[in-house]
């Protein structure tokens, strides 16, 4: 596992970023990078400003709410699963009562 940190150049909207990441990630970085350029491209075209503060609010908070929604879905997930392992671990454990019950006689 690589540890430490390396210098990354991205470049959003024509503007070039120097940014430090920890090692091993910045090809991360440039996809999120590209990931923003585009979402950025699409926004000025339909909404034809050519202000890139509030273009990149905007998208920001469009980012945001698609992690929120995420976050959301993995927690539904999450306690679904924690139901079920529960169920299953009941069933487990009665049968095992079961089991010992039918074994006693």
């Amino acid at each position: 596992m690589t540890t430490g940190i390396e210098a990354v150049e991205i470049n959003i909207m024509g503007r070039v970023y120097k940014l430090s990441c920890q090692a091993g990630q910045g090809a991360h970085l440039h996809s999120a990078a590209t990931e923003l350029n585009e979402t950025l491209t699409q926004m000025r075209q339909r909404s034809r400003s050519s202000n890139n503060e509030q273009l990149a609010v905007m998208a920001a908070l469009n980012f945001c709410h698609e992690l929120a929604l995420e976050k959301n879905k993995n927690r539904q997930y999450s306690e679904t699963m924690d139901q079920r392992i529960r169920m299953l671990q009941a069933t487990i454990e009665e049968a095992l009562k079961e089991q010992g019950r039918l074994l006693q006689r």
